[in-house]
Parts: structure tokens; sequence; C-alpha cells
């Protein structure tokens, strides 16, 4: 029996011996295939080839337009409308010095004729006056100033200049009973009828310039350098309208100031006769702006996708990631276009679609997009 048990007992621990000689095996097998694997195995991430080019950066923007000289146009004299002008209603363009409304001139011409005579009233004594001076004169008999005339003549002088301005201002008000257009100018709001009893100051009509429409922009400073020598280049600024139609336009004006708040600066565009087309370019309308900058080397046009949150990209070099940091020229929602600060005229596999558990220098398989 004790014999036995030794024998099963024997058996027992030359069977643990070989279980355990399997299992240590196994493990050296496993560490070595381990071993032989990249610690990376399995990672592959999708590129583009980044060729750097030379290319044209587009600043995008947002505008309103603004009516130029936007106006009221006041009766400058009391008075009845007896005429409107057809074209005097709102969306209609009108030429300068076209008549818009007509006041009954009654009163007005009657106010000028009656000046007329005072004038000729005031020349008559006037000239009576200087004949009685000169007969004073010759005389030798007159030794002082009043008996030369001379206060009478100053005076018949004065009445008669007088006379003279009471005229022009009669000749204005019955001038100012037939409103002109300003200037070429398109027809906003009509507030005026025929028969209507108009006092002096009452507002007639709304009208603006129809030969241009302002444009107003906000800019970034980093947006203005990208823009620098534009203003001496034709067609380098389109607006867009919300209809499609496009507006070649060009600078007004810069702002000399930078808003303290924003920290943008303004500038002003202006789109020539926006009016003339069968879809006009209203005022107070919302507009993108498109401005084409300079020319700049080493830039790389790539989707959307290869920025990472921080904006910068990831590039595969010798099959190993490296986060590289990019001068941002334009991001649009499909498309972003940036230079590498580091080496930009030199070519990269860029890694298409970033992830944030990527590790610098960490090992990679490529498949080119």
């Amino acid at each position: 029996m004790l014999k036995w048990l030794k024998r099963r007992v024997g058996s027992l621990v030359v069977t643990l011996l070989l279980i355990s000689a399997v299992l240590w095996l196994m493990a050296e097998e496993q560490s070595a295939a381990m071993a032989e694997k990249p610690e990376t195995a399995g990672l592959s991430v999708t590129v583009i080839e980044a060729i750097p080019a030379d290319a044209r950066i587009e600043v995008n923007a947002t505008g309103i337009t603004i009516a130029r000289w936007s106006t009221e146009m006041t009766a400058s004299v009391s008075g009845r409308v007896i005429e409107v002008a057809n074209n005097a209603m709102p969306g209609r363009l009108v030429k300068k010095g076209e008549a818009l409304v007509s006041l009954l001139d009654t009163y007005y011409q009657s106010e000028v004729e009656a000046a007329r005579a005072r004038v000729s009233e005031a020349e008559l004594n006037l000239s009576e006056m200087r004949n009685r001076q000169y007969v004073a004169k010759t005389s030798n008999a007159a030794k002082s100033a009043f008996g030369r005339f001379e206060p009478h003549v100053s005076a018949a002088e004065a009445n008669f200049a007088a006379a003279k301005a009471a005229l022009a201002s009669a000749e204005q008000q019955l001038a100012d009973t037939r409103i002109e257009a300003p200037f070429d100018a398109v027809v906003i709001a009509d507030l005026v009828h025929p028969g209507q009893w108009v006092n002096a100051g009452d507002v007639l009509f709304h009208v603006a310039a129809s030969d241009f429409l302002d444009v107003k922009v906000e800019l970034a400073e980093i947006n203005w350098q990208r823009l620098q020598g534009i203003q001496q280049r034709a067609d380098a600024i389109t607006v867009v309208a919300e209809s499609g139609q496009h507006w070649p336009a060009s600078i007004r004006y810069l702002s000399p100031v930078m808003d303290s708040i924003t920290r943008q600066r303004s500038m002003m565009l202006q789109l020539a006769s926006p009016f003339q087309r069968s879809k006009p370019l209203l005022a107070d309308q919302q507009v993108s702006v498109v401005f084409e900058g300079e020319a700049q080397s080493f830039v790389v046009n790539a989707p959307a996708s290869v920025l990472t949150d921080d904006g910068q990209v990831w590039s595969v070099i010798d099959n190993a990631l490296r986060l590289e940091t990019i001068e941002l020229l334009n991001e649009q929602p499909e498309f972003v276009l940036f230079r590498y600060l580091d080496r930009p005229e030199q070519k990269r596999l860029l890694v298409r679609f970033p992830l944030s558990s990527f590790l610098e220098g960490q090992s990679v398989s490529t498949a080119v997009f």
C-alpha cells in the first residue's frame, strides 16, 4: 500500500512538471510573438499628400448695405399740392433736378412782383439822390457832408441793396414751390398727395442716392494683414447678395481707428448702380463679402477635417506621427488653407482624420486617400 502511494505521488509530480513545462513554452512563444509585433500594430491612418503651392487667399466677411445720402425731402414753403410727379413713388428712379411735387405758387408770384416793384422804386430813389449830389458838388455851394447829399446817397444805396435781397428771397420762395430731386436718386417713401396742404418743414419724400450703395464691413487685424495692397487692385472685392447675385465692389474709405471693444476696423465699400438690375440690391441687407488677397507661397489646400481642436495638424514622417504648428490662412466648412511654420516648402503626408488619442512619435501604417 505504501509503495502504491509513492508511485501515485511520483506520477502526479511528473504530470505537474510536464504541465508546467508546456505552459512555460507557450508563454515564451507568446512573448516572442509580441516582441516581434510592433506595439502599434493595427493602427492605420488615412492620409493625403500635402503639396505646398502658390495661392491667392480669400478673406470672407459679412457686411451691411447702407443707403448713401439718405435724405428727407421737406417743404421749404407752405402751400397746397397741385401736382405729384408720376415717378415720385417708392422704388422709382429720378434724375437730379426732376420735379417731384409742385405747390400752388400764386401768392409767391405776387410776392416776387411786389419785390421787383420795390427794387425799381429803390433804384429810382438812388438815381435821384446821386443826381442831387452831382448838382451840389458842381455848384461848390455845399461844404458839409449833408449838403453834398452823402448820407442821402448812402441810405438810398442801402435801400436798393435791401430791395434786391428781398427780391432774391421772394424768387427763391417761388422756386421752392417746385420740389426737385437733389441728386440722381431712388424714392424710398412718399408722404404727400395732390390737394394736400403742406407747411414749411413737412416731410414729403424720403430718397437716397441711386448711383451707389455702401456696404459696411468689420475686419479683424489678422485679416487686414492678408489684404495688403487690395486698394490698388481692381475686381478684388465681390459682394454676394442673398439672391445669389454677385456685385463688384470698390473701397470707398477706411476707418482710421479700431473699435475699442471688438478691436476690429471698419471698411466702407461702394457698389455702382445697385438699383438698375431686375433684382436690385437694397439697403439694410446682410451680404457676404469676398476679398481676394495677394498671392502667397507654400500654401496647403486640405479638407477641413485635418485640423485638430486647437488648430494644429498631424503629419506622418517615417511612419511616425508628428504634431505640427501651422498658420491658418482660410477656414471654410469644406476646406482649409494653411502654411506649415516649420519647413513650409516640404511635401508631407497629412492625417485626414486626427484622433485625440494620437501620440507624438507613434508608429502607424498609412492608407493614402
